[in-house]
């Protein structure tokens, strides 16, 4: 329960941290309308709701006698990186890296194959194809429904994404 609760703090710190960073850094789009950098602040208040409903959510669930501070001598570096939420956090933050560089189809395909494998799914042929058609899916609605340049990576990665937008 600690450790969840752990976790749960450090990514509403980091999301706290990211919503206020983009209203410091982005230019303010017109009253009227929707801008780039309300997109991302929207998600993110969205997202730091979520994990306060949760942290309240576990902090209930949890019986009374596990609940004190005594509990984080109980927690070793081993059972923090098997926990599926830092693995959860570790792929994401591998993923953000690898963006620029790999572009953005062969990451985002590998990031739902390793995500959806961390959550259960098991059967590699279900992988491969719900990644593709995911990953295929999201770009065809951000690079020509919404017109966004998406990260093309470099080099026959590029020239891939290159060729796909020429379609």
């Amino acid at each position: 329960m600690i450790l969840e609760l752990l976790f749960n703090a450090a990514l509403l710190i980091l999301f706290g941290y990211c919503y206020y960073y983009i209203g410091a850094t982005m230019p303010v789009s017109a009253p009227t309308e929707l801008g780039a950098e309300q997109w991302p602040q929207l998600i993110l208040g969205a997202l730091i709701v979520l994990i306060i409903v949760n942290m309240y959510k576990i902090y209930r669930s949890t019986p009374a006698e596990k609940r004190g501070a005594d509990q984080l001598k109980n927690i070793k570096l081993q059972s923090v990186l098997k926990n599926k939420l830092f693995i959860g956090m570790a792929i994401i933050l591998a993923y953000a890296f690898s963006l620029e560089a790999a572009g953005f189809i062969l990451s985002t395909y590998i990031f739902f194959m390793l995500y959806a494998r961390l959550i259960g799914e098991k059967r590699m042929k279900v992988l491969a194809s719900s990644a593709f058609v995911t990953t295929f899916g999201i770009y065809f609605l951000f690079a020509r429904g919404l017109s966004i340049m998406l990260p093309r990576g470099y080099g026959i990665l590029r020239d891939f994404a290159l060729m796909l937008e020429s379609f």
